[in-house]
């Protein structure tokens, strides 16, 4: 099992070098520290263990300036690439490169049907969405070739939109903004919301823990995600060591402390199936 690490902040960044990290672009990128091309190559992290993300939806008129960035990315000799837009899937395909694909569709990523399409497709591996129950993440596993990714700690992203939601309804009622992150308070829970030059993001009102989870996962997903956004340096690291001391036999201990140090912990969707019926007609 390896850790990938969604950092926290670009300075904390060299002290993840014994785990994977996964950085978005400036422009190509959203849910994630991005930074441009140029402050890539810089960074002092080894290259392989490096996974980037592109996970948006891109317009004909960036395509152009994609391609030159994936080749870029390629070239660099990066650890892959998360995608959202099946732009990014051509463009490698039609290029040859040797570059890993990953989908990362955030919800849409439920089911191995799919996710071995893409493995058809010269795409390496799925990103799994955070919707799923543990059982429908085994299955998942025991159904495909592809290297899966399941995010197992940190707050979660819910929702992405182009749009400006916090912008436009601060402009409507003549608001003066106050940064780029806000909060909303709804029904006793607090939802972070970042409204940034690439729109509007809003996250899990907990932090996911899945610690326990960890350990039936361990033979069956190769890489686990740790997302650090909110998290500060100590809060990260000590998260880091937890999932990789973490043993059958020391498991409740360590859950037990890191619930201590946090005060909305929570398991999500792992062991809640999310079923939608149609409404029955009463009549």
């Amino acid at each position: 099992m390896n850790l990938v690490i969604i950092p926290n902040d670009k300075e904390n960044i060299k002290n993840l070098d014994d785990c994977y990290i996964l950085l978005g672009i400036k422009g190509y990128s959203v849910n994630l520290i991005s930074v441009d091309i140029n402050e890539l190559k810089e960074i002092p992290f080894p290259k392989d263990k490096m996974f980037i993300a592109l996970n948006k939806n891109f317009t004909n008129s960036e395509l152009e300036s994609l391609e030159k960035l994936i080749i870029m990315l390629d070239e660099m000799g990066v650890a892959g690439l998360f995608y959202y837009d099946v732009a990014v899937v051509n463009i490698v395909n039609r290029l040859k490169l040797k570059i890993k694909l990953i989908w990362s569709a955030e919800h849409l990523t439920t089911n191995y049907f799919t996710v071995n399409y893409w493995h058809k497709h010269n795409v390496w591996g799925a990103f799994l969405s955070n919707e799923i129950t543990m059982e429908e993440i085994e299955e998942i596993a025991d159904n495909t070739s592809s290297a899966l990714f399941v995010q197992l700690f940190g707050y979660i992203p819910m929702y992405v939109s182009r749009r400006h939601a916090i912008k436009n309804y601060l402009k409507y009622f003549n608001l003066s903004p106050k940064g780029n992150e806000y909060n909303l308070y709804k029904e006793g829970k607090t939802y972070q919301i970042v409204d940034n030059e690439e729109g509007t993001m809003i996250y899990s009102p907990f932090i996911l823990n899945g610690l326990k989870e960890s350990i039936q996962l361990k033979d069956k997903i190769p890489f686990i995600v740790i997302n650090g956004y909110r998290l500060d340096n100590d809060q990260l690291s000590e998260v880091i060591t937890y999932f990789k001391r973490v043993k059958s036999n020391n498991i409740e201990k360590l859950n037990t402390t890191l619930q201590s140090h946090f005060t909305n912990l929570a398991s999500g969707f792992l062991h809640e199936e999310t079923i939608y019926r149609v409404k029955k007609n009463e009549k």
